[in-house]
């Protein structure tokens, strides 16, 4: 692939990506990453920072996959919920992870200033609760953040101040999270890939890892028309995991989510419609997320999917739900509309680990990957140049369990599921 999906992120970028070359020949590393996204491009700058010698591997182009594709939103906590990891690990480990997610949120601000990255970054944003069950619920968690963990960044918004805030009159309240937050993804994708290079890590785009063999002292990675030799490597595919046969691809269950990007809304609906632009994510199993991008058009996800196809149903049942929750945005034109792949675990929180002393990987961010994507290559780099860390030990802690029957079956099951959580979704309405 020699260009980015057609989305509104790429027809937005200010700049010309610059182009890698194709790896041919024979190398030698200390660390080989494979994979171009967040998480590859993380650990690459944060093992390059520790001395090792860094080739990265992207079988398309740098920030073509999730990475360069998603909403945007920046959210600490994991999917599953931290009270979930403190009811079945304890408070020990729930704190860890807490203080996990928190640093890989103030990661991105870190990274920002100290490479000078231009990606549109934004604060705030906002969970909106779509039954009064849900928002209960919410201001119970809320309450739980700050007497567990001190968090003391949310506000209980009525429904009223909901209604407010976001411009939509369906929610029942929320919880306005002021240490939550938004960016343009494929222009930060850019900015961590310059900052890679300014490192000296050695990139490689359009070059698909075939082949992948563990000698005793050395790691040998295959391309079509190259190979590297790496003391150790580290595997950031995330929902691309398909071929590499190393026993970890069961974990996850890829599946694609899709983003419709209208035009700019007119001055009379940027004053009424997240007029403090906080982004918003609501509490369907397929949950809503959207926010106005810097040009003051309305980008809504939400529709999940299982492949990339029928995309013009996509696109009508993801306006349909933006006619929903806006019905005055009924008129706008959609100019974009794009899916991608991400990677879910079953417990819905990172799987970050190492198959040996050589092989390391982190995926299956399930939904939280904008900030969770970037500490964890963090955790793998460290882990990587000198010994395993407390944060990688806390992560392989946590049981993931496979999906169920195998690559065949598995898919069918998970749609089963998700049909099964949207009817509830409806009745719980």
């Amino acid at each position: 692939m020699s260009d980015f999906p057609n989305s509104y992120y790429a027809a937005s970028l200010n700049r010309n990506k610059k182009s890698y070359s194709k790896l041919t020949g024979n190398y030698d590393c200390d660390v080989c990453v494979i994979g171009g996204g967040f998480t590859g491009l993380s650990t690459a700058i944060e093992a390059s920072k520790q001395g090792l010698k860094v080739i990265l591997i992207e079988q398309n182009i740098i920030g073509w996959g999730a990475s360069g594709r998603n909403g945007g939103q920046i959210w600490n906590d994991v999917s599953w919920g931290i009270e979930n990891i403190e009811k079945n690990y304890g408070f020990t480990h729930a704190n860890q992870l807490w203080n996990i997610s928190q640093a890989a949120v103030e990661l991105i601000d870190e990274r920002i200033a100290e490479f000078g990255i231009e990606c549109d970054k934004k604060n705030g944003g906002i969970n909106a609760a779509t039954s009064p069950s849900k928002f209960r619920e919410y201001v119970e968690n809320s309450e739980y953040k700050l007497k567990t963990f001190n968090y003391n960044k949310m506000e209980v918004l009525s429904k009223i101040q909901t209604q407010e805030e976001i411009g939509s009159s369906i929610y029942h309240g929320g919880i306005l999270d002021h240490g939550a937050g938004h960016l343009h993804p494929l222009k930060y994708s850019l900015g961590l890939m310059d900052a890679a290079e300014q490192l000296n890590v050695n990139i490689f785009e359009n070059s698909q890892v075939k082949k992948i063999n563990q000698a005793r002292d050395y790691i040998e990675v295959l391309t079509p028309d190259g190979q590297v030799k790496a003391k150790k490597i580290a595997v950031c595919c995330n929902a691309y995991l398909k071929g590499l046969n190393l026993g970890i691809e069961n974990k996850i269950m890829p599946c694609a989510t899709y983003i419709v990007c209208t035009e700019p809304l007119e001055s009379e609906l940027q004053n009424c419609i997240l007029q403090n632009d906080y982004c918003v994510s609501d509490t369907n199993f397929d949950l809503n997320y959207y926010r106005l991008s810097e040009s003051k058009r309305m980008l809504f996800g939400g529709v999940v999917g299982y492949s990339l196809k029928n995309v013009e149903r996509l696109k009508k049942r993801t306006k349909a739900q933006l006619d929903k929750v806006f019905p005055q945005l009924k008129s706008l034109k959609v100019d974009y509309i794009w899916g991608g792949y991400i990677a879910i675990t079953v417990n819905r929180v990172p799987d970050i680990g190492m198959l040996n002393d050589r092989v390391f990987y982190a995926h299956g961010f399930s939904g939280h990957g904008v900030a969770f994507t970037g500490i964890a290559g963090k955790i793998l780099a460290e882990s990587m140049a000198l010994e395993k860390t407390a944060e990688l030990e806390a992560f392989e802690k946590i049981k993931h369990r496979k999906f169920p029957g195998g690559r065949i079956f598995r898919m069918p099951l998970l749609v089963t599921i998700s049909a099964m959580q949207r009817m509830m979704d409806i009745f719980n309405a």
